[in-house]
């Protein structure tokens, strides 16, 4: 195909590149990328993806843009509030790529929907932020062959990895690891800096591979930003590892059956038969203060100087439903002191796993 001359004039300055031309422009022109979440990494990668060229961009993302999202998702501004990202990410792309087609997808991505929507695609570029997620983007890309392009961050650092040739993610994390072994960013933090970084690098081994260009499968890079710098190592495929044919029933976290479930616990706290403790970060309640209306003990982690401080704020109560943003530092909490005079249980999965 002939390229529109205001897509040539449009990318003059990549036309220029050494080793690029109109057939490496034409093949990102005729390119179709699936991208799975449009946050801190599918924002950015997208921008970059639609200027240089790619023609068809599909986005799949059930979320609407919220004023804490901005500071790293660059494709919002604060009067997009409210709005669906999709809606606001076909808009921004058509203003960057005139020619471009966005198929924008406001829904999550599912064990029903996975293999189809991978299987017509030319690559998948995972910007999602759970392991329930990357999982499934993973499996159901081994599946269908379809090249992954696979990124994460936190904090101030980040990784990329392109996963294609028979290396997959569960090469190198075999199983999924449960969604509260790792801190997510709104209890951790992340730079919004970083998280463009990562977008944009994740945007290179995207048109790279489009385009004809080598590339370096199972290559995984990681950025630091604080130390300004990057270390990689290659992922191989385990010869050992069962190939992954279909897909789990579900990817979600299976709740422990030993003990109460979040809804039981909280039930409890709801009847009074038990209190809720809270030991977030002030900063935290700003993100997610969805049990406010159960008026937990505010008793945040950096706030106790020891078990005195624990004993005051919970004075006399006798069972407390501790909880954080994932579950990770309330169990912590609650081994930490289980020897008060308090029965204190966990929240599993904290206030951001309940439903």
């Amino acid at each position: 195909m002939t390229l529109p001359d205001t897509e040539l004039r449009r990318t003059a300055r990549q036309l220029a590149l050494p080793g690029w031309g109109t057939w490496q422009q034409e093949r990102l022109h005729n390119a179709h990328v699936l991208v799975i979440g449009g946050g801190g990494l599918g924002c950015p990668a997208m921008q970059s993806l639609a200027s240089a060229g790619v023609g068809h961009i599909t986005v799949i993302d059930d979320d609407t843009v919220d004023i804490t999202n901005i500071h790293r998702q660059i494709l919002f501004g604060a009067s997009d509030v409210g709005r669906p990202k999709v809606e606001v990410v076909a808009q921004r792309l058509h203003e960057l790529q005139p020619d471009i087609t966005v198929t924008p997808l406001q829904k999550r991505l599912t064990v029903e929907n996975a293999v189809e929507l991978l299987g017509e695609v030319d690559l998948v570029l995972d910007g999602s932020d759970s392991f329930t997620t990357k999982y499934l983007v993973a499996d159901a890309a081994e599946i269908t062959g379809t090249p992954l392009v696979w990124g994460t961050v936190l904090r101030f650092r980040g990784d990329i990895c392109l996963f294609t040739d028979g290396v997959g993610l569960r090469d190198l994390f075999p199983a999924q690891p449960t969604g509260d072994s790792i801190p997510d960013c709104a209890t951790a933090g992340v730079l919004g800096a970083t998280t463009a970084i990562i977008g944009a690098l994740m945007a290179t081994e995207t048109i790279k591979f489009l385009a004809g260009l080598p590339t370096q499968p199972g290559r995984m890079l990681s950025y630091d930003a604080l130390t300004a710098t990057t270390r990689s190592f290659t992922v191989t495929a385990d010869p050992a590892r069962p190939r992954v044919t279909e897909l789990q029933a579900t990817y979600a976290d299976a709740v422990c059956a030993l003990g109460p479930t979040p809804t039981e616990l909280l039930d409890e706290v709801r009847s009074g038969a038990a209190v809720l403790l809270d030991i977030r970060e002030p900063h935290e309640y700003l993100l997610n203060d969805s049990l406010a209306e159960l008026t937990p003990v505010r008793l945040p982690l950096s706030a106790i100087s020891g078990r005195e401080t624990v004993e005051q704020a919970l004075g006399d109560a006798r069972r407390v439903v501790v909880h954080c943003a994932s579950g990770v530092r309330s169990a912590t909490f609650c081994d930490q002191y289980s020897d008060l005079d308090h029965e204190l249980l966990n929240l599993p999965g904290g206030i951001n796993g309940l439903v």
